[in-house]
């Protein structure tokens, strides 16, 4: 579960820039998104029990091309925390959602198991 500032402004971000799909829909109050393989991704909004915490949590997705993707996010003005790097497992970059979460993107230089 992450909580959102807006939670529509995320769903968006969750969808259109990391191409998630949307399983279910319970809005205003939450969103959840299929991740495969039986785990999903909630978005919940921001209330008086539940806070915004960036630096919480770091989530991350594999994309096919780490270069693209983060030039693609660019121009949907999405911040980008860490350009993209070569590291032993790939191109890694770090993106920010829209409250401000860290969101890491990596291209495996080989197939993972």
């Amino acid at each position: 579960m992450l909580v959102c500032s807006d939670l529509e402004r995320s769903r968006d971000f969750y969808r259109d820039v990391l191409n998630l799909k949307i399983k279910s829909s319970h809005e205003p109050h939450w969103i959840d998104f299929d991740l495969g393989n039986g785990c999903s991704l909630g978005l919940h909004r921001r209330t008086e029990f539940l806070a915004v915490r960036p630096g919480s949590l770091q989530l991350g997705f594999t994309v096919d091309d780490v270069d693209r993707f983060v030039a693609d996010a660019r121009l949907l003005g999405v911040p980008i925390f860490q350009d993209p790097y070569d590291d032993s497992i790939g191109r890694i970059a770090i993106i920010s959602d829209p409250d401000g979460y860290p969101v890491q993107v990596v291209s495996y230089t080989k197939r993972r198991r």
